[in-house]
């Protein structure tokens, strides 16, 4: 499961990963926690035909909750709903923001995804669906310069990453974004090459092409140390 605050957010910190885990087999979910009604550019309906368009790409499953952009705050009525979510998905990680990002919903839904991931574990916890906890809780890095637990090869799969941010064509430069009125970062031509340069740097810490990283609160195990590294600038 992988949680955004955001319909984009996904794409853009981990897009990659999930197109990886899907290639492997694996069956997941997007959640979105916000409608994205502050967006300058576009509308939450377009935003949601966006969403799906990627998600189809991307071959996963999509939600969104619903909670008001740029209101987003951490309280029962928001890990109610992220704690239905995972108790009625049962993923065995989750996949999130990093708790300190630039982007104060980003943050907060970090927060969200902590207590509910807790709590959706409680036997006795006054929610529907039978208690059920993650075994891991991992962090995409953002736009910030965190120390990475880990990094995952999106070598394959980075051409398709783009493509599902693509998808999102009310946000990002593209031939067709002149139909879109408002000045973003993200619509700067620059904005892309900086998303490219990132996901090389991460690429060149593991000697890959591309990647994506993440922080683990909890060190994550490693059941077969002959697995890593087994190739360089593959």
């Amino acid at each position: 499961m992988a949680i955004g605050a955001h319909p984009d957010d996904i794409e853009l910190g981990c897009g990659g990963t999930v197109l990886k885990l899907a290639a492997m087999g694996r069956k997941g979910v997007i959640v979105d926690m916000t409608d994205a009604s502050m967006g300058t550019r576009g509308t939450p309906e377009i935003r949601a035909r966006e969403a799906k368009a990627a998600a189809k790409l991307m071959g996963v499953s999509r939600v969104n909750l619903g909670l008001p952009d740029g209101r987003l705050a951490d309280g029962w009525d928001a890990q109610k709903l992220v704690i239905d979510a995972i108790r009625a998905w049962r993923p065995k990680v989750v996949i999130t923001h990093h708790a300190s990002e630039e982007h104060p919903d980003h943050e907060v839904t970090a927060r969200i995804v902590k207590q509910a991931a807790y709590k959706a574990g409680l036997a006795k916890l006054d929610c529907a669906g039978q208690a059920y906890r993650p075994g891991r809780v991992f962090h995409f890095i953002g736009m910030e310069a965190h120390t990475p637990s880990f990094c995952v090869d999106i070598s394959e799969h980075w051409e398709a990453k783009l493509k599902a941010i693509m998808c999102y064509k009310s946000q990002f430069h593209n031939p067709d974004a002149r139909a879109f009125k408002g000045k973003t970062d993200l619509a700067s031509p620059a904005f892309l090459d900086f998303l490219t340069v990132r996901n090389r740097y991460w690429g060149t810490r593991i000697k890959r092409r591309y990647a994506e990283a993440f922080t683990c609160a909890e060190l994550p195990e490693v059941g077969d140390i002959t697995a890593l590294g087994a190739g360089r600038f593959a």
